[in-house]
């Protein structure tokens, strides 16, 4: 019985239907509270544009009185004021000053502005889930990681265990190998964690739980435009917020036009049937059936009107201000998104690489520890970085797709890339005034792009940076001096100090580029030391920004106290021009085949001589 209760439990598990992405998005926006709110927002504004139409029809009411009136003159036969009446009153609106129609208007825009605050609502809910959705994703292929990491670590603990049980390892090595345990299962429980919380995100996005089986995104297939300044143009034309601002500036406009109409006289058509009065003034001319104009024209009442039309235009103005603020809201999420994506794809090229080149390295030391050729601590080391690698890989591909989704988002095209609709929602064409107040400019920052060759060309010998952190004790240095013993040429040393000769040359830093020189340093023919300086402090203040200054083919030759460098030397300047070394060799900061003596002074390397050949 209980077997057959745990099929039936399997097959109804199976027979569940995969909710896609798709259906899911579209639950989320017609149920979600916030969403919710926004729709009932949009037809509150219809309502009330229809409310202001109604103006444009007449109006109709009866109207019934009683009045108990002191009677100064004696009437007769009927005459007198009726103490009891009812009337039909029909009024009709002839001229307002086009209040109401401006109105109308004014709420038609105003309809549309909830209209996009809605689209809005629904972009940005939509984006929220689903960056939920991949996380949930992303968690339960982290914690599959964590899982299979835990087990490794623990047969890796068991393993150990043996050996210093056996006595053929040390004991050290149980500890750095529990050390390690702790560490996975702490991963575990915070993948666990991670999981539990992105789950609550989304029961609060979506209504429910999600499902034990999510549907593998596609949205972000279709790519996005050439370069940011294309996605700007189109998140221009279709992001919601900025359409919400310029519809308000187009309400405001309105609304100003409406306050306008208090200027302007209005005339109404008003027609009075009489139902019936009480018989003491039947033959009265309150009882007799009325038409009538009439119209009302303010003229003054305490500069009301005046400064309501200046309240209006600083609505406007305020209006204006929000859809600039749209403008650069939205083009700094869609510039970061889509940064964003280049980046993360140059990354997930490097990371898979990473990951794969670890996968091989951990099935070498697994091999290599087993016979003894890797400590324990270097196949810990391997573990954790292929489980860091995995993390790392994984990632990256799903921040990919939440790139993606920010972009769509900021675009307005994120429910289209999904596929999903909200129904019973009216389809707006884009009017002319869209254009003419869309002032955004699209202008993206450049994307930063890292020059390898430059770095590389720019850097120290790996040698020299070596020799440059393994620097001598002091004390060694005051014993060789008080001793008197010469000082025996080091070719890294030099090379080291030819190179930092060269980025003194580069940042066009004069002063630390004349202390590479010593006190009796004497210049080609036919300048003299002062002139040299001179020349040398021009030449390195021509730009204010870096030079491009390459070594090529560096030889450092020692002899005791004294070395020689030589090297071709290839210098590019911003606006300036490098002269070609002429035969008389009087061009020291040219290209060319440069040749730098050097000779230790004060424990010091220090240049005593430059010169410079074709």
């Amino acid at each position: 019985m209980l077997c057959m209760t745990a099929m039936h439990v399997e097959i109804s598990l199976a027979a569940q239907p995969l909710i896609s992405l798709k259906d899911m998005v579209e639950k989320t926006i017609t149920s979600n509270p916030e969403v919710q709110a926004r729709y009932h927002k949009f037809l509150e504004a219809g309502y009330e544009q229809g409310v202001a139409r109604g103006n444009f029809l007449p109006d109709a009411n009866i109207v019934s009185t009683y009045r108990n009136q002191e009677e100064k003159i004696q009437l007769n036969n009927g005459t007198a004021t009726p103490r009891m009446n009812n009337e039909l009153v029909l009024r009709q609106m002839i001229f307002d000053g086009f209040a109401t129609s401006n109105d109308v208007k004014r709420l038609g825009h105003t309809n549309r502005v909830r209209y996009y605050e809605l689209q809005s609502a629904m972009q940005n809910t939509t984006l929220e889930f689903l960056r939920t959705y991949i996380d949930s994703l992303r968690y339960r292929e982290l914690i599959q990681f964590a899982k299979d990491n835990y087990v490794v670590h623990k047969q890796l603990f068991d393993r150990i265990q043996e050996r210093v049980t056996a006595g053929v390892a040390r004991k050290v090595d149980l500890e750095q190998a529990g050390g390690r345990l702790a560490l996975a299962e702490a991963n575990l429980l915070t993948e666990m964690t991670n999981l539990h919380d992105v789950t609550a995100r989304m029961q609060r996005l979506y209504g429910d739980l999600p499902p034990d089986t999510l549907e593998a995104p596609t949205f972000f297939n279709a790519g996005v435009q050439s370069n940011a300044a294309e996605a700007l143009k189109l998140a221009y034309l279709q992001n919601p917020d900025l359409l919400s601002t310029i519809e308000d500036i187009q309400a405001k406009e309105r609304e100003i036009k409406t306050n306008e109409a208090r200027y302007m006289p209005r005339l109404d058509l008003q027609a009075r049937k009489n139902l019936g009065t009480s018989s003491d003034g039947q033959n009265s001319n309150a009882a007799a059936d009325v038409l009538e104009l009439t119209m009302n024209f303010n003229l003054f009442n305490g500069f009301s009107d005046r400064n309501l039309i200046k309240q209006t235009a600083e609505k406007l103005n305020s209006s204006r201000d929000m859809r600039d603020k749209a403008c650069v809201d939205t083009r700094q999420v869609v510039s970061i998104a889509y940064n964003d994506i280049n980046q993360l794809q140059v990354q997930r090229s490097y990371r898979e690489k990473h990951t794969i080149s670890i996968e091989n390295a951990r099935e070498a030391y697994r091999k290599q520890f087993d016979i003894g050729q890797r400590t324990l601590l270097d196949l810990l080391d391997t573990e954790n970085e292929y489980f860091q690698s995995k993390r790392s890989l994984a990632n990256t591909q799903y921040d990919l797709q939440i790139a993606y989704a920010r972009v769509y988002a900021g675009q307005g095209e994120l429910l289209r890339k999904v596929g999903a609709a909200r129904g019973n929602l009216p389809e707006y064409s884009r009017a002319e005034y869209m254009d003419a107040e869309n002032i955004c400019q699209a202008v993206a920052p450049v994307q930063i792009i890292v020059d390898k060759d430059a770095l590389l060309a720019d850097a120290k010998p790996l040698s020299s940076t070596y020799a440059s952190l393994a620097k001598p004790f002091a004390g060694n240095k005051i014993e060789e001096a008080s001793l008197g013993t010469p000082s025996v040429c080091n070719v890294d040393e030099v090379t080291s100090q030819v190179n930092d000769w060269a980025a003194a040359w580069r940042a066009r830093d004069a002063d630390t580029h004349l202390k590479f020189y010593a006190d009796k340093f004497i210049p080609e023919a036919p300048s003299d030391k002062a002139a040299w300086v001179k020349q040398r402090k021009q030449s390195l203040a021509t730009s204010s920004s870096k030079a491009s200054l390459k070594l090529g083919a560096l030889q450092v030759t020692c002899d005791g106290n004294k070395a020689t460098a030589k090297f071709k030397q290839d210098l590019k300047l911003t606006g300036y021009q490098t002269k070609k070394a002429g035969t008389n060799n009087s061009c020291e900061d040219c290209n060319g085949n440069k040749e730098l003596q050097f000779e230790r002074i004060d424990n010091r390397w220090q240049i005593v001589r430059e010169l410079t050949s074709q």
